[in-house]
């Protein structure tokens, strides 16, 4: 059998909890148990909330990590196959860069198995449809892993998120599908409005010109930005009745472990004119628009700051990808059990999820993917207005339009607010 090494591993024969439980326990050294065992830890720290039955009953991450703590304290020969099999299903987890909140009702390798079955053929449908799937469970955790940037040479990846059902699928969008060259006629008519005939016809020389225009005039490029979220919030394909923008503010890039304050962040919404609150008091608990657009950016913030100190914290990921954190996203029924999503009206719905360029001591860098985040929201119920995947492409458009201002606000060495924001900012 193949070696156990720290972290990620080639261990591709081990398909059994018990050879796993013999692998782990033959690791050569102390540090090499400890990167497996800290393998396994990552699936439980960096997925959504879920509920999932090990031995028999149901259980939260908290009661999960638990059972790893337990497993961690023990000689791996001491595991009986249940502990064996939940220590095997996180490796594979984690071998696959995938959580916890992709297996829909249990945590064992079968259902470990099932997902990343699926994810196989979701990925080999758009890059090798003829491919067979490897047998052995952490082989195909580490097919899944490789195959992944393959796909994303020519598609965007989405989760799938049904608060209802409270588990994720992933689906992929074709790149040629997502036309971020051609401005929208709201983006068109809102910059028109705002700055005049900019010059240059390519979408990202019209947001950059705009962009270099509101930082001379301004200091910051917030009435940019401003203004690609409100023609989001007019876009027919959207219907949108609220968006939000979260981003770096820019004066931190250097060392974005410290951006753990309020103050590190750029983020606002944006509500459809006429909405009437009044029409969702139940689902929301008010109807003020000052108290959503505070507790939206309350809860963004909240998000973000979390984020921050997971993924750039000592010991952490270090922009590794996370699926909880990056990557596009269309969600449904997501007030359907969390409160917090009552609260700001979020019933369906995208996300556009875009890392960040910038230059900081003299080398162009990206932050994590997690860290650009504009989110499109409808409050309804109706399955009618319910957001799909057909039109998460429009959401992934202005996304990427807001990260070239952005960038190019950066570039410039300005920030992209420089006033106090309002409360309804």
């Amino acid at each position: 059998m193949t070696s156990l090494m720290p972290g990620r591993t080639h261990v591709l024969e081990v398909d059994t909890a018990d050879q796993f439980r013999t692998a782990v326990a033959a690791a050569p050294d102390e540090h090499c148990l400890a990167g497996v065992l800290d393998a396994c830890l990552r699936p439980l720290v960096y997925s959504r909330h879920h509920w999932l039955v090990y031995k028999g009953e149901y259980r939260v991450r908290a009661d999960l990590r638990s059972a790893f703590e337990s497993c961690r304290q023990r000689d791996p020969r001491e595991w009986d196959d249940e502990e064996a099999d939940l220590m095997l299903s996180l490796f594979a987890l984690d071998t696959a860069s995938t959580g916890l909140d992709d297996l829909v009702d249990r945590v064992d390798s079968t259902a470990v198995r099932e997902v990343l079955l699926a994810r196989h053929a979701l990925y080999t449908g758009v890059v090798a449809p003829a491919e067979r799937a490897p047998d052995g469970l952490l082989a195909l955790a580490r097919r899944v892993e490789d195959l992944r940037p393959v796909v994303q040479r020519t598609h965007e990846l989405f989760s799938v998120i049904d608060g209802q059902a409270w588990f994720r699928t992933e689906g992929v969008l074709p790149q040629a599908d997502i036309d971020t060259e051609q401005l929208t006629p709201a983006v068109h008519e809102v910059l028109v409005e705002v700055f005049g005939e900019p010059a240059g016809s390519a979408a990202s020389d019209r947001l950059r010109a705009a962009t270099r225009t509101a930082v001379a005039t301004d200091g910051d490029s917030a009435s940019v930005l401003r203004a690609v979220m409100r023609a989001a919030l007019a876009d027919p394909v959207l219907r949108a009745d609220h968006v939000t923008l979260t981003c770096p503010m820019g004066d931190m890039l250097d060392r974005p472990h410290e951006m753990t304050t309020s103050d590190a962040f750029f983020t606002e919404t944006q509500l459809r004119d006429g909405i009437e609150l009044g029409d969702y008091a139940e689902q929301l608990g008010h109807e003020s628009t000052d108290q959503l657009h505070r507790t939206i950016r309350a809860r963004m913030l909240k998000l973000k700051r979390g984020a921050i100190r997971s993924l750039y914290g000592p010991g952490c990921l270090q922009g590794q990808f996370v699926e909880k954190h990056g990557g596009h996203m269309l969600f449904r029924n997501e007030d359907a059990h969390y409160r917090g999503h009552k609260s700001i009206g979020c019933s369906s719905g995208g996300r556009a999820s875009f890392a960040l360029r910038h230059a900081t001591g003299g080398a162009e860098q990206a932050m994590t993917p997690m860290i650009g985040d504009f989110r499109v929201v409808r409050m309804s119920h109706d399955e009618d207005q319910t957001f799909t995947a057909a039109e998460l492409p429009q959401v992934i458009r202005y996304g990427e339009w807001l990260r070239v201002v952005v960038e190019e606000t950066y570039r410039l060495g300005a920030v992209l607010r420089t006033d106090a924001p309002s409360p309804t900012a």
